[in-house]
């Protein structure tokens, strides 16, 4: 249990923080409870001594019964989710405990690397549950990584395919499939897969009941834009202040780009 004293315009504000384990046995929860305290004004010009007070406020007290309730159900769920989830026993980097980190004096909180894993796995199968299809043979077959950051699905599940018609095809992603002979102003189909995470950061993308929207449109965009990062097209999140430059969703999560979910944009 630690304190933490703040002053703010004369006033004394006591931080108490409190750490619970929960999530993969480790997972941080802040309770900030705040007291406010008079002090006395350094202006005064009485010398006696003046005691000070604290106002006092009524604050509902949680039953401790409640709080263990609440973390068992909250332990079980993770435990749940990481026997499910979770990474291999011979995973090597095993390490659950989460770090503050300080980066230009404001602290943030960083999970380990095998709790990342398991909340990405985690996303990628509901998210793949959402999605029905029917195949379509007259479609063109295209390699099996997604149609955006390049990647296959060995570190996160694919979901798809999904199939989008083009008439032409202004950019050709010739990293999924050898692009056909042109014939005649003919429509051609092609069928895509996508990461979760990838698709949910392509802006103008929507998921109505289980297809993704505006995909036509979209994927001549992302495909005529480069990343910045590795250089391969498919790049969907716009820099912010850095005109005409994309990156990847796992790109900027390597290279640590603060994302917003607000913009679906990004900062470096």
């Amino acid at each position: 249990m630690q304190n933490w004293n703040l002053i703010v315009d004369k006033q004394i504000f006591i931080i108490n923080i409190k750490l619970l384990h929960v999530f993969n046995r480790k997972i941080t929860r802040f309770q900030i409870i705040l007291f406010r305290m008079d002090v006395e004004d350094e202006e005064s010009t009485s010398s006696a001594p003046v005691k000070v007070q604290a106002k006092k406020r009524k604050r509902r007290r949680k039953n401790k019964n409640e709080d263990q309730e609440e973390y068992e159900e909250n332990k079980s769920y993770a435990n749940q989710i990481n026997q499910k989830f979770g990474s291999s026993k011979g995973f090597k980097h095993k390490d659950e405990t989460p770090m503050f980190e300080v980066k230009g004096g404001k602290a943030t909180i960083k999970n380990s690397g095998n709790h990342r894993l398991t909340v990405s796995r985690t996303l990628d199968f509901h998210m793949n549950k959402l999605f029905q299809w029917e195949e379509e043979p007259d479609a063109i077959e295209s390699a099996y990584i997604c149609a955006l950051c390049h990647e296959s699905g060995r570190k996160r599940e694919l979901f798809g395919p999904y199939y989008t018609t083009h008439n032409p095809i202004k950019h050709w992603p010739t990293f999924l499939a050898k692009k056909p002979l042109q014939t005649a102003k003919k429509p051609v189909k092609i069928e895509l897969w996508f990461h979760g995470s990838c698709a949910l950061w392509a802006p103008n993308v929507h998921l109505h009941g289980s297809q993704l929207t505006n995909l036509e449109h979209q994927m001549d965009i992302f495909w005529s834009q480069n990343c910045a990062i590795c250089r391969k097209n498919g790049a969907s999140i716009a820099v912010q202040n850095k005109k005409n430059t994309f990156v990847h969703y796992p790109c900027a999560l390597n290279k640590s780009y603060k994302l917003d979910e607000h913009t679906l944009m990004c900062n470096s």
